[in-house]
């Protein structure tokens, strides 16, 4: 409803409201013609308000602008002009103020305006900046896309050879599982077999080592036998050793008494030749020389043939 009665407002409203304020000794304000009025909104009464402190000072220059009606009585002319000086002055101090806010308040807005400029060129390069750097990681992105493109070209390649060895080697598998079943079913026929030759092998073993028992048991029973024979013989050898030694000790004993005999016996011969050289000489006879020399030999073959019987003797002992 404030909406359609604000629309309604002109600027004449707006005008009178403002006179109206100026008369009472008022500044008119936004504010105080809504409140005057009973309506209308900022944004409709600022700019019928601006309009109206544009048009004041021609006003105020014009004596008409607020003279009254012809026809009214001295007094209240006299008020009207009292009330138009004061008001002309009031007018002209709001309108100064007015003037020195809206100038101070143009400063502060162009001073706004001028930092909110330098903001937006801070902004400008800081955006430019940004944009630069935008279209480099554009384009680094884009070179990036193209080189995974390219990368994911050769890698779907890759992949079909992949796939293509992937499959080869399933086929492998499969050949490889195949054999490798064909082997476990040999294997097993082949270890069914092992074990049946190994149970009769064990058999056999079995019945050799029972076999081999008996057998050894035997050979036990025979070397038992053996043994009491060797001890026999070695009795029967150690009593024939025992002869043996007495009748080396006797033939021992002769051979002493028979080498003490050719002793003496070798003594008498070279006595018997020491006198029968001296005997030579003296005779000096060659037939009593060689009578004595035919008669020699046989004298001399004796201890000899002693000699050689006791060699003998003594070898036959070492025999034994």
């Amino acid at each position: 409803m404030e909406t359609l009665r604000s629309r309604g407002i002109t600027r004449d409203d707006v005008w009178q409201a403002a006179d109206s304020l100026l008369k009472a000794g008022q500044r008119p304000t936004i504010e105080r013609i809504r409140l005057h009025l009973g309506r209308g909104s900022p944004n409709t009464v600022s700019p019928h308000l601006d309009a109206w402190f544009a048009a004041l000072g021609g006003r105020i220059q014009d004596p008409q602008g607020f003279a009254p009606a012809p026809g009214c009585p001295e007094p209240v002319t006299e008020a009207a002009r009292y009330l138009w000086e004061a008001a002309l002055q009031s007018a002209s101090a709001s309108a100064e103020a007015a003037l020195a806010q809206r100038e101070a308040a143009l400063a502060e807005a162009s001073k706004a305006l001028q930092q909110e400029r330098e903001a937006l060129a801070q902004e400008r390069q800081v955006m430019q900046a940004r944009l630069e750097g935008a279209e480099a990681a554009m384009a680094e992105l884009t070179r990036a896309r193209d080189d995974a493109a390219e990368r994911a070209a050769r890698a779907e390649t890759a992949a079909a050879a992949w796939q293509q060895q992937a499959e080869a080697l399933r086929a492998e598998h499969a050949a490889a599982l195949a054999a490798r079943q064909a082997m476990q079913n040999d294997f097993d026929a082949r270890r069914a077999a092992w074990d049946q030759e190994r149970e009769t092998l064990m058999q056999r073993t079995a019945a050799n080592e029972r076999r081999m028992a008996l057998e050894l048991d035997a050979a036990r029973v025979a070397a038992r036998e053996a043994q009491k024979l060797v001890e026999a013989e070695r009795k029967a050898a150690v009593e024939r050793l025992s002869r043996a030694a007495e009748a080396a000790s006797r033939q021992g004993s002769e051979m002493s008494r028979l080498g003490q005999a050719i002793a003496v016996l070798e003594e008498r011969v070279r006595q018997r030749e020491s006198l029968l050289a001296e005997y030579r000489e003296q005779a000096g006879a060659a037939p009593a020389e060689s009578t004595a020399a035919a008669g020699t030999p046989p004298r001399r073959s004796r201890p000899a043939r002693v000699a050689l019987s006791v060699g003998k003797g003594r070898r036959r002992g070492r025999g034994l």
